[in-house]
């Protein structure tokens, strides 16, 4: 229906704009009376015609409606987000992810083993968890520097190995750097440690 009426509206709009053509108001001009009336007859008819035709068309949704559920969408994936960010990984997954050098599956054999030394080391030395994980960071960077390769995993591993008490009381840092040096000389990953645990049994550690 909206199709006729924007035909007819169509036509209506020809022949207004055809009166304004000199050989129509020429043949109409000898009749004043119905050049006016076709010239304003055909003017209101367009006029209807595209009232019915806007009418019967199909509404659009409002574009702000359109603009809010988008925004609405767009706010729960941020609020998600959020959630994600507030809710960070754990350090032995950061570690593992260090040692790894990427992407680690959450059950991956190592984030395993460095939770239980964290927990170990913890009891050992006097640093928290995120203290002791950041120091040993520190310690693998330097032992690269040195171009000494070495997992977080198996310095973790020997720097449990060197008090047999556990009493909170132990500088982790300062027995990480001086496993660094053992190493900056040459000596084996078990070797250092090896010379570490001497060193401590004969100061009665």
């Amino acid at each position: 229906m909206a199709g006729f009426f924007s035909l007819v509206a169509l036509l209506l709009t020809g022949l207004f704009l055809s009166t304004f053509v000199s050989r129509c108001r020429i043949f109409l001009g000898k009749r004043r009376f119905r050049y006016r009336r076709v010239r304003y007859g055909s003017l209101v008819g367009a006029l209807v015609a595209f009232a019915i035709v806007g009418a019967l068309a199909p509404k659009v949704p409002d574009s702000g409606k359109r603009i809010e559920a988008g925004s609405a969408s767009i706010s729960s994936k941020t609020s998600a987000s959020s959630a994600r960010k507030s809710n960070p990984e754990s350090i032995e997954y950061e570690l593992a992810t260090i040692d790894a050098g990427g992407y680690v599956p959450h059950d991956d054999i190592r984030v395993a083993r460095l939770k239980s030394l964290l927990q170990q080391l913890s009891q050992t030395y006097s640093g928290t968890p995120q203290q002791i994980g950041d120091q040993t960071v520190k310690a693998q960077e330097m032992l690269k520097d040195r171009g000494v390769q070495e997992s977080l995993v198996d310095i973790m591993t020997g720097m449990n190995q060197i008090f047999t008490t556990a009493n909170h009381k132990q500088d982790y840092a300062g027995a990480l750097a001086m496993y660094v040096e053992l190493r900056d000389k040459g000596e084996s990953n078990s070797e250092a440690f090896k010379d570490l645990q001497d060193l401590v049994a004969h100061l009665g550690g």
